[in-house]
């Protein structure tokens, strides 16, 4: 049976996409534990769709945010970068600083919202990044973008569990007048198994040449910036590489759908509808 495609439905109240209450907490749980990765880690894409909808209308930001990773990086469903938009502005709005940055990705990019690096850069001082205010909000807003870009580059792109999880965050000094970084830290990286009469098992990755290779590519990927307007102030970013989401759709077992993977044409679950 084929992979079910997702498609929007006109009526954005029942994705429960307006009328939400501003400055609620995000994140009640560990994404580790929580039920939509859970049902991605098993294969079971049906399920962990059928939880996105009832709980986004509970205000729930961590599955709106969840969602919102899911239609931009291809994670159960086809990729949809305007809805994706829609479940950042909603876990936003409720308080969830990565959706915040998530969201200023996608303005950056012109993807949901016009394309400004001014408001993107909004979106990322409001998540906390530069509250001193060294940058203008264009350049912080393209920074912020090409963060965006890489992370998502980084979670989908690198082997299975190649950062160990609790190290040294990624951390990358930009200066946006002259394109040039700096990488003051990152994770550190597993190892294979070792090869016999070794000790040690090669590393999973070479962190510094994967991650210049995933900032060159962000910035062949955004909008091209007025040069003009580019601060020659640096700036130090924390790109996300929590992969939790991704590591969950690589540890996924084709073919195992769950009891719900036999929906019929036509059936909609909460506005969404599952197009064979």
């Amino acid at each position: 049976m084929r992979m079910p495609v997702l498609v929007m439905c006109s009526c954005c109240a029942v994705l429960g996409i307006s009328g939400v209450l501003p400055g609620l907490t995000a994140r009640p749980t560990a994404l580790e534990t929580h039920p939509l990765v859970a049902a991605v880690r098993r294969g079971d894409c049906i399920s962990a769709v059928k939880l996105i909808n009832p709980n986004v209308a509970l205000n729930d930001a961590q599955t709106a945010f969840l969602a919102g990773r899911m239609l931009e990086e291809q994670i159960c469903v086809d990729k949809d970068p305007e809805a994706a938009t829609a479940f950042f502005a909603q876990a936003a709005r409720l308080g969830d600083s990565k959706a915040m940055l998530e969201l200023g990705t996608q303005i950056g990019l012109g993807e949901g919202r016009q394309q400004s690096y001014v408001e993107a850069g909004k979106n990322c001082r409001s998540a906390g990044v530069d509250l001193s205010s060294h940058l203008s909000l264009y350049s912080l807003g393209y920074a912020c973008t090409l963060q965006g870009v890489a992370g998502r580059l980084l979670r989908t792109s690198l082997p299975k569990d190649a950062f160990k999880v609790g190290t040294e965050p990624l951390l990358i000094e930009f200066m946006p007048a002259s394109a040039s970084i700096r990488i003051r830290s990152s994770p550190d990286v597993r190892r294979g198994t070792a090869p016999t009469g070794s000790l040690f098992g090669a590393r999973l990755v070479d962190a510094s040449h994967a991650i210049g290779n995933a900032w060159q590519a962000a910035e062949a990927m955004v909008p091209k910036p007025d040069a003009d307007r580019l601060d020659s102030e640096s700036i130090n970013l924390a790109v996300d590489v929590d992969g939790t989401l991704e590591e969950s759709a690589k540890r996924s077992q084709p073919g195992e759908r769950g009891p719900q993977a036999r929906l019929l044409p036509g059936d909609v679950v909460n506005g969404w509808h599952w197009i064979y």
